[in-house]
């Protein structure tokens, strides 16, 4: 018994010491792929939703989300349908209503064929308005949604954002909407506020780094939008992203934190 004892002592004591050494190596890691991009300057991801693992914002988050009403179908302009055709003479038209007395139309277009088809989507989209900051679920006027497979943008001028029901399905699986709707509904808030200001333009510019290749691409329309999820989710949901990532933000670019973290 005691030999068998020592030699499960010596067994567990190896395994621990090669967890540990494991652990070390992959933190070690992280902290030398941290310092090589910090180093660098260059981005720390390709973008900020699809080519990250990072939930953002979860399903389970608490949302203002209270019913959503069918009001008939109506004659609307749908910008981004096929064939660049701009108005829809018979687009389903709900409402959606949020705590605070705000209302949002949902405009699904003809081609769903049915109203419980648009409806299936209008209700795949609802909650996740509802997880909106109010000041910018306050902003939006409208959404589009239209039947197919296409990337989300916005009218920031018209106050909405589109949708394609395809891209939506994709983006639920992947645990991607929430946080598409987040992106694109600030374009929506900010854009025109803050995107061409002389404020955001100095902080980028003393930052001298961009968050993700498609900021760096696009700096005067996507940087905002970009860089704000992150920062919202380190003040909404603190600890949510990892201390690597953070203290990369802090770091590398710090003007632009403290520029959106007064707004969330």
């Amino acid at each position: 018994m005691i030999k068998i004892s020592w030699v499960c002592i010596v067994v567990f004591l190896i395994l621990g010491c090669k967890q540990t050494a494991e652990k070390s190596t992959k933190s070690a890691k992280l902290e030398i792929d941290l310092a090589e991009v910090t180093e660098k300057k260059v981005p720390l991801f390709e973008n900020s939703i699809v080519s990250t693992d990072i939930d953002f914002i979860k399903s389970t988050d608490p949302d203002a989300f209270l019913n959503l009403s069918y009001i008939g179908q109506e004659a609307k302009e749908m910008p981004g349908g096929k064939d660049d055709e701009l108005f829809d003479e018979n687009t389903y038209v709900f409402k959606a209503a949020f705590k605070n007395d705000k209302k949002i139309e949902i405009w699904a277009h003809s081609d769903f064929g049915r109203k419980a088809a648009a409806r299936d989507y209008a209700d795949k989209l609802s909650d996740k308005l509802g997880k909106l900051p109010d000041f910018m679920r306050n902003a939006l006027n409208h959404v589009v949604i239209h039947k197919g497979d296409a990337t989300a943008f916005a009218e920031d001028a018209g106050k909405f954002f589109v949708l394609y029901s395809d891209n939506m399905d994709t983006r639920i699986s992947n645990n991607d909407l929430e946080e598409t709707v987040f992106h694109e509904s600030i374009h929506v808030a900010l854009d025109l506020k803050y995107a061409k200001s002389k404020e955001w333009q100095e902080a980028q510019a003393k930052d001298g780094v961009f968050i993700t290749r498609y900021a760096e691409s696009k700096p005067k329309k996507e940087d905002l939008a970009e860089t704000a999820i992150f920062v919202y989710t380190m003040e909404k949901y603190p600890g949510r992203l990892s201390s690597e990532i953070e203290q990369w933000i802090k770091i590398n670019i710090p003007n632009r934190y403290e520029f959106l973290k007064k707004l969330f």
